[in-house]
């Protein structure tokens, strides 16, 4: 077995082990495919990382081997890094809140009791059964990589409380900003309109359904909302890039007793400005992974094709030895936002 563990700020190294063997409860995993996330580019920069599993936590593979004290009928089955049900006893479940479950989120960032010691970016790897989801046939193996991060946009969707007929603007155009921009526009949205400087991802936006695109906030993307909400302003607006002054950005473009959603665990919430929420009595919500429940329905809509992910990915494959390179190539605006280490493909 091979696997790539973070050593520092800006380095890695590509470790050979000896093949993984299941404890029980758990699976081996067979790496196709494993995606280049966000967090993954920040750890590499800091050298930090929330747990060694949560490196490179968008994969997907087969299972070939099953612990004894499950059945080995699964073995061959393809499967993408998911969740498992919520536990129904931690306190959130204790509640009434399962969406809310401690142990999901345990496995979300690899700190569940099961978790590998090493991410994705490896030729196998460990993992709780239960939180393997299997891949449906109509979907490619390479595509389904974009699993997790659509169950992750999906979820922020279904926080926002986002209605038919709405208008929703989503601040960048990454992994996250492309499929929740498609996830609005296939729930409903009366206009879709993307933010992002990146004249490229801009054209992908609005080729992906968007009804508009600008390079900023900026007189364009005011006008335009002015002009389509009778001056109102958006219902919803997504923040899906990790800046500082973009959640302030976004607080000007929502209407009066609209929603503001900041997406996943970069952003920079420090410049919040009360007063401005206060004015418009508008809603802050925050959106932190996914549920199980997130996953099947974004396999579902990629299995018909209505969730279009493949022109989110960079064409050629990263070999395992490459992903340090990979990793240094921060200047990602100029094409498909999400790079793919190919493994055992």
């Amino acid at each position: 077995m091979r696997f790539a563990q973070l050593v520092g700020s800006r380095s890695l190294e590509v470790v050979v082990g000896a093949d993984p063997a299941p404890r029980p409860g758990q699976a081996v995993v067979a790496i196709d495919y494993c995606g280049i996330g966000g967090s993954d580019r920040s750890a590499w920069v800091t050298g930090e990382v929330a747990s060694p599993a949560w490196f490179g936590h968008e994969w997907t593979g087969r299972i070939v081997q099953l612990a004894q004290d499950m059945p080995d009928r699964f073995v061959g089955q393809r499967v993408v890094a998911a969740v498992g049900p919520s536990c129904g006893q931690c306190r959130p479940c204790a509640f009434g809140t399962p969406a809310h479950c401690e142990r999901v989120l345990e496995q979300i960032v690899g700190l569940d009791p099961l978790a590998a010691s090493h991410g994705g970016f490896a030729t196998h790897t460990v993992a709780d059964a239960r939180r393997l989801m299997p891949v449906g046939e109509a979907i490619d193996s390479r595509d389904a990589v974009l699993t997790e991060p659509a169950a992750v946009a999906a979820h922020a969707v279904r926080r926002s409380g986002f209605s038919l007929g709405d208008v929703v603007v989503v601040l960048g155009t990454g992994t996250i900003g492309l499929l929740t921009a498609e996830l609005a526009r296939i729930g409903g949205a009366a206009a879709v309109v993307s933010v992002d400087h990146a004249s490229a991802r801009r054209e992908l936006a609005c080729d992906l359904g968007a009804d508009a695109a600008f390079a900023g906030v900026n007189k364009g993307l005011t006008t335009w909302l002015h002009d389509h909400t009778n001056g109102l302003g958006a219902d919803v607006v997504f923040v899906c890039v990790d800046a500082a002054e973009a959640i302030a950005g976004g607080l000007g473009l929502v209407r009066p007793g609209g929603v503001i959603v900041a997406v996943g665990v970069g952003n920079q919430i420090e410049n919040l400005s009360v007063t401005a929420l206060l004015r418009r009595e508008a809603d802050f919500r925050v959106s932190l992974g996914y549920t199980i429940d997130d996953v099947r329905r974004v396999q579902t809509l990629m299995g018909v094709d209505q969730l279009r992910v493949r022109r989110l990915l960079q064409p050629a494959n990263v070999a395992l030895d490459q992903l340090a390179d990979a990793l240094q190539n921060e200047n990602q605006s100029s094409g498909p936002p999400k790079a793919v280490v190919g493994v055992s493909a």
